[in-house]
């Protein structure tokens, strides 16, 4: 049984609810009409705004928390089979079906737009909803109007989804405008190869209708794929190809430059070269959608972020926290990077590494972009949905952080913020960094210093040895 957004019965449970996808498509779903129960491991604001929405929410995995009147059970890859909420839905002959599935319904009757790519599509996506309007869209992250979740419902024509490679859940959708940001090995234990991530991606580009539109973000892979589909293209970046390219770039913004001799300064709140090509792409992107790019560009200028992405969490005695959910090495590169153009100071970074899988496949490249940092202080790895593998540890990354960097190995993330608070003076930023809960600790730092430097006032304190 397909999930129909117009039937007059529509009731669905979301196992976990409350995670980063699924409770912004419980938003959506409360929004578009359905009756929506869920449940998730343990309390959150989330689940709390889910329920003041109308949500029946339960904490807790157990089958008594279907209710009876339940039609579809929808679910995430994060979800095991053996999920007592699975298992009651097979025994009274429930479907389940993949979050993927609800997106797609809630789609239709929208005009579909989707934003994939190895890095940056939380962020280009929400540029992309700024700079169309009232759009409606679904990202991976929070976003401005999003009540604690990625989702929006608005009035207009067009509805974005963050595009996910990961489980090949992407192929699911049928937008009539891409933006492939770029094409990187991740996911290893979906895919054996870059070979196989560009083939996935090259079937997600040939669902792109004749009449479509495919953006291509300034990096070789991407460009490649774009012009093998047979679909209109606008290819972002340097090239005589190219629909528009970054000229210039600076703290406050960039300038570009169209191929049909047009200028364009774009401010931007958002720091690094990584953001600048994300909002060139969602500019390329809303200008096909119909808005002008000078509209849309002052849309994009009040944009500044979206959760967990260079997401500022306090200052104390001079010290900056910001956290960032950068767990691959391009992204810790382009975040750091992005780091020291706004940042005159120390850059401490706190890693936690992501997956044992990843960490095995990219412990090398992992130490290298680390190593733009002043400081690099490794953590155990987050297992996350993989098994423990004694043979796979952040030491091997810490140890292998070159020089002039200092390095150090924290099993355990308090004792990583216990040196980071040690090791931080005023001017310093810390940046807490990765997908797993050291989103946690970015917090507790900002605790740990304002106990350390009680008395003084921000932008002073007693330092710290180096």
């Amino acid at each position: 049984m397909m999930i129909d957004p117009v039937s007059p019965r529509r009731s669905i449970h979301m196992v976990g609810i409350g995670g980063a996808g699924m409770s912004g498509l419980a938003r959506l779903a409360l929004q578009a009409g359905y009756r929506v129960s869920g449940s998730d491991r343990s309390a959150s604001a989330v689940l709390d705004q889910l329920a003041a929405l109308g949500a029946h929410i339960t904490v807790g995995h157990t089958a008594a928390a279907v209710p009876a009147d339940t039609e579809v059970l929808v679910v995430s890859t994060a979800i095991a089979p053996g999920n007592p909420e699975c298992q009651e839905a097979e025994r009274r002959g429930i479907p389940i079906q993949h979050r993927s599935e609800l997106l797609v319904a809630l789609m239709r009757g929208r005009r579909g737009l989707a934003v994939a790519g190895a890095h940056g599509k939380s962020t280009t996506s929400a540029m992309l909803l700024a700079a169309l309007g009232d759009a409606s869209g679904c990202v991976g992250a929070t976003v401005a109007g999003g009540g604690g979740t990625g989702a929006v419902w608005g009035r207009g024509p067009w509805f974005v989804a963050e595009a996910d490679e990961s489980d090949r859940s992407l192929l699911r959708l049928e937008p009539e405008g891409v933006i492939l940001l770029n094409v990187d090995h991740d996911h290893h234990t979906t895919y054996a190869s870059i070979e196989e991530v560009e083939a996935v991606f090259a079937t997600f580009l040939a669902r792109v209708p004749a009449d479509g539109v495919i953006i291509a973000g300034p990096e070789p892979r991407a460009w490649k794929l774009a012009r093998a589909a047979g679909r209109p293209v606008r290819l972002v970046g340097d090239g005589p190809d190219a629909w528009v390219h970054v000229a210039a770039r600076d703290q406050h913004g960039m300038r570009l430059e169209f191929a049909d001799g047009r200028t364009l300064h774009v401010p931007l709140a958002v720091p690094g070269a990584h953001n600048a090509a994300n909002a060139a792409c969602a500019l390329a992107l809303a200008d096909w959608c119909g808005v002008p790019t000078d509209v849309a560009a002052a849309r994009i200028a009040g944009f500044t972020g979206v959760g967990r992405r260079f997401e500022f969490r306090g200052e104390v005695a001079g010290i900056v926290i910001i956290d960032d959910y950068a767990h691959h090495p391009a992204e810790i590169r382009a975040t750091l990077q992005g780091a020291r153009e706004r940042h005159p100071g120390r850059i401490i970074a706190i890693f936690q590494p992501h997956l044992y899988s990843r960490t095995r496949a990219l412990g090398a490249e992992l130490a290298d972009a680390l190593a733009n940092a002043d400081v690099a202080i490794v953590t155990e790895v987050y297992a996350a949905r993989e098994e423990y593998d004694p043979a796979v540890s952040g030491r091997s990354i810490a140890d292998a952080i070159a020089p002039p960097t200092r390095a150090k190995f924290a099993p355990t993330l308090e004792q990583a913020g216990q040196i980071a608070a040690r090791l931080a003076r005023p001017g310093d930023m810390i940046l807490t960094l990765g997908a797993g809960d050291i989103t946690d600790l970015a917090q507790e730092l900002v605790q740990l210093l304002e106990s350390e430097y009680s008395g003084h006032a921000a932008g002073g304190g007693a330092g710290h040895a180096d």
